[in-house]
């Protein structure tokens, strides 16, 4: 084994041994300071763990091209290629053309969204025809998961270029609703008192934040539009149908109901 492959496996084994140390360091330093930082504010932590998930992974990206940089650079073959491409401004030019167009744009979009924060880790978002949780932001892609449990992978662009909308800043919970008819000669104020009394204490809700309001009003049907609050990992669709049967149950028993 000649001197240079010899040097070129010390070299790579040390800045490996690098990496892994200032991750590990990097990691624990963060989620001490994540840790105090939720005690106090636990939206600033969230914030802030979303900017982190991002930066660490380009500061590990940076710390790894240099590494194979610096074995490349112990071969005089590929050492004379990585000066050439440095000393040329026309690489160089091509190099920052290239970051604008392909999907090496998806790094600055995953930047500029770190720091805008229009969403978050753990937020409930919709982007384009896509509504889940976003689960992890890596330098090129967004995953998200559906109520479905699918894992939907968004290219950070489409970040920056499509409305995002987002159900958890300023209002973290999940929203259970069902419509009922009733007749146009009910007693409107009884038959809300019916519904909020049916669900209000639906299991996994917000008791306190469970509401009835008055919809649509037809001919001869009036339409009570009944929601109540959960979690951010409420099962929606199993709450829902809960809500619906009981707020049926409760203004069938009443005679309420529109025929």
């Amino acid at each position: 084994m000649s001197d240079q492959t010899t040097r070129a496996i010390v070299t790579g084994v040390a800045w490996l041994a690098a990496i892994i140390v200032l991750r590990f360091v990097l990691n624990a330093a963060f989620a001490r300071y994540e840790r105090r930082l939720a005690e106090k504010d636990s939206f600033e932590a969230a914030r802030w763990r979303t900017t982190y998930s991002i930066l660490v992974k380009v500061v590990i990206a940076i710390v790894v091209a240099i590494g194979i940089w610096n074995v490349l650079s112990i071969f005089p073959a590929t050492n004379n290629i990585a000066k050439a491409m440095l000393a040329s401004s026309a690489v160089i030019a091509l190099f920052a053309g290239l970051a604008f167009s392909t999907p090496l744009a998806n790094l600055g979009s995953g930047l500029l969204v770190a720091f805008s924060q229009p969403l978050r880790l753990g937020d409930r978002v919709t982007i384009a025809d896509h509504t889940g949780f976003v689960e992890s932001m890596t330098l090129i892609y967004t995953t998200l998961v559906t109520d479905d449990a699918r894992r939907v992978f968004i290219p950070n662009t489409q970040l920056t270029t499509n409305m995002i909308v987002n159900r958890t800043i300023k209002d973290p919970r999940r929203a259970i609703t069902g419509r009922f008819p009733v007749s146009i000669d009910t007693p409107i104020p009884e038959a809300r008192e019916v519904l909020l009394g049916a669900i209000g204490d639906l299991p996994g809700t917000h008791e306190e934040h469970a509401r009835v309001i008055v919809g649509e009003i037809g001919d001869r049907t009036v339409w009570l539009e009944a929601a109540a609050y959960g979690p951010l990992d409420a099962d929606v669709v199993a709450l829902s149908s809960e809500l619906r049967e009981r707020g049926l149950v409760a203004l069938r028993e009443r005679g309420f109901l529109a025929n």
